[in-house]
């Protein structure tokens, strides 16, 4: 079917109505593509700015880079968004990158493990409780150390709070702070000891191990059927404690 469109001159020009929805359909295109690249350029004045720079510096191509208002640069490990004036940046969690125990040899300059209740207590043997000790003359920040122990279901890593004075004691406790109902401890943990094939290691912020208490068939000391715990004595072995239940935040007896 044909229809009238338009004249030039007096002469009707004929145009097929397909012929007509084609180009209805690729101004409305061209138009839709000048508004999109007019908002990433930052405006029609601005890209009319470029177009100009085109043909006033007889350039065959300028790069065109969106225009992004309000972009706030952040450091690593944070997410940066484009955002309305005055609001507030969205601070991401960076990802933990867990150690990796590349020697066994352990520096022990700072931090030790110094008491395992890997048998756990009187009460209940799932009790089980980890005691660190300072043994460097300074304070020493933990933030960003890890503890883990031999399959990784025990994962901490430390925060700025905490700080661990000359000869003082951190205590962890595993799933609530009852375990040790008469010590506060310092943090609470998930994941549970094993009594034979198990270790636990101690990495600083920059992933060199500190320390570690490992047993192959067994604990080195520490005693399941009595509850007795175990030590870390001042030449670095270990000893079962004197008194059932261990001495938690205390000098090794």
């Amino acid at each position: 079917m044909r229809w009238c469109c338009g004249w030039y001159n007096g002469i009707m020009i004929l145009v097929e109505r397909k012929y007509v929805v084609a180009i209805i359909v690729l101004a409305i295109g061209l138009v839709a593509g000048i508004f999109v690249l007019a908002r990433q350029r930052g405006g029609i004045m601005a890209l009319t700015a470029d177009l100009g720079k085109i043909f006033s510096d007889n350039r065959q191509w300028v790069e065109i880079k969106p225009r992004v208002a309000n972009r706030v640069d952040e450091p690593p490990g944070k997410e940066t968004q484009t955002l309305a004036a005055g609001a507030k940046t969205k601070e991401a969690k960076p990802a933990v990158e867990w150690c990796v125990l590349k020697t066994a040899a352990a520096a022990k300059n700072k931090v030790v493990i110094n008491e395992i209740a890997w048998m756990g207590t009187p009460q209940n043997y799932s009790d089980e409780w980890i005691e660190l000790k300072n043994i460097s003359d300074g304070s020493v920040d933990l933030s960003g150390w890890q503890l883990q122990n031999k399959n990784k279901k025990i994962k901490i890593v430390f925060d700025g709070n905490d700080i661990l004075a000359p000869s003082g004691f951190y205590l962890l406790e595993r799933t609530d702070d009852e375990t040790l109902p008469e010590v506060k401890a310092n943090r609470i943990y998930s994941g549970n000891l094993g009594n034979a094939n198990e270790a636990l290691y101690l990495f600083d912020a920059d992933c060199q191990l500190q320390d570690s208490a490992a047993a192959a068939a067994k604990w080195p000391a520490g005693d399941n059927v009595t509850k007795q715990t175990m030590g870390r004595l001042p030449n670095s072995r270990w000893r079962t404690s004197a008194a059932v239940g261990g001495t938690p935040k205390a000098e090794n007896r």
